[in-house]
């Protein structure tokens, strides 16, 4: 969607490079006079603050958060006899698990866009090794009932935090409740760099260790490898830029908090519940979020609405993978997850992030309201 110059803007990846112009300057110097443009003292850096952040685990970065969920599957060795279930909703997540060579296992979400519980219980088998829970938009869902389903069973969980780095639930960070946890760094995200990059926590040293491995052909040491691998490693002077702006971070949050507590208070305000519906995280949590995602009726014609008003929008996704040409060969059906598909057709992410004005979120609400009357 075109975007005309006076809109009030979508995400903040923008604004916080133009914010932090002076001092990408000079670490990506500080970069540059190294010579070390990969592996060097910035990515090292950022691997310990993260592992203070996320603790009890073991770190390492990669390339993308894409690269991330790659390798959080390859490392179980997965065939076409085994399956790996995930939610229908999260398109980015879908790409990984159908490449791991296991069969991709769909499921439906809550009212919220998080794993339903309920429907993973179906969907559990004996072929099942692993469950990859999205904790999408930054919001998270019921993480003990998801964990006890598969308590004592031999299934792996994989948490998908491209979009909740910073979000907890019982005042644990996710990505460290399941077996590993993956994050990206793309400029979007909560903690976003300038290019693309990414990082797995795992609780087990057996996983670290190959990942340490998988992410550069397999090596144990240079030019030395034990198996068939590509390579996925975070340049240097992104993970530099990560280093600065992680500086700052637990104040963003606060700041992204707020700003979903005035929008939420604001809509409620003017009358909009019986229009717009709110996603929120599940009531143990305190979300870091990333998008602010409202469910409404009449999305295209409000779209428009907000577009000829200035106002710059997104769906985040507006198709259910099952749904999906790339996807038809699973055999699911129009209707197979209905929450998904209602979901896809009405929710709609208003712009979002910290340095959003309390008029800017008075200005949109009130636009909101102009449409529905």
């Amino acid at each position: 969607m075109r975007v005309k110059k006076s809109s009030i803007f979508f995400n903040h990846a923008i604004l916080i490079s133009q914010k932090n112009h002076k001092s990408i300057i000079k670490i990506t110097s500080q970069v540059v006079k190294s010579g070390k443009y990969f592996n060097g003292l910035q990515t090292k850096k950022l691997e310990q603050q993260l592992g203070l952040y996320l603790k009890n685990g073991y770190i390492t970065t990669v390339a993308s958060g894409h690269d991330a969920l790659s390798l959080s599957l390859s490392v179980l060795n997965l065939s076409q006899d085994d399956e790996v279930i995930f939610p229908v909703n999260s398109y980015p997540t879908a790409f990984p698990v159908a490449q791991s060579g296991a069969k991709p296992v769909g499921a439906d979400v809550d009212e919220n866009g998080q794993l339903d519980p309920r429907n993973l219980a179906e969907k559990i088998s004996n072929k099942t090794k692993a469950v990859v829970l999205v904790h999408l938009y930054g919001l998270t869902g019921d993480v003990n009932a998801i964990r006890s389903l598969i308590k004592g069973k031999e299934i792996v969980l994989i948490e998908d935090c491209a979009q909740a780095f910073g979000t907890s639930y019982n005042n644990q960070t996710v990505g460290t409740f399941g077996d590993i946890g993956c994050f990206s760094f793309y400029p979007t995200k909560n903690l976003a760099t300038l290019g693309d990059g990414g990082a797995l926590w795992t609780k087990h040293k057996k996983y670290y260790e190959y990942f340490l491995k998988a992410k550069l052909y397999g090596e144990r040491k240079r030019y030395y490898s034990l198996f068939l691998s590509g390579h996925s490693r975070i340049p240097e002077i992104q993970a530099g830029i990560l280093n600065l702006y992680f500086k700052r971070i637990d104040g963003d949050f606060k700041k992204r908090k707020d700003v979903a507590k005035e929008y939420r208070e604001e809509i409620e305000r003017q009358g909009l519940s019986k229009f717009v519906r709110c996603l929120i995280s599940h009531k143990n949590s305190d979300s870091a979020q990333h998008l602010f995602v409202i469910e409404v009726s009449g999305r295209e014609k409000l779209r428009n609405h907000l577009f000829f008003n200035n106002i710059e929008t997104h769906i985040h996704y507006p198709y259910p993978i099952h749904l999906l040409p790339a996807f038809s060969h699973l055999g699911y059906k129009k209707g197979d997850f209905p929450i998904a598909e209602r979901l896809s057709s009405n929710i709609l992410s208003i712009p979002f992030h910290q340095f959003i004005s309390r008029n800017d979120i008075k200005k949109i609400v009130k636009i909101i309201k102009n449409f529905y009357g």
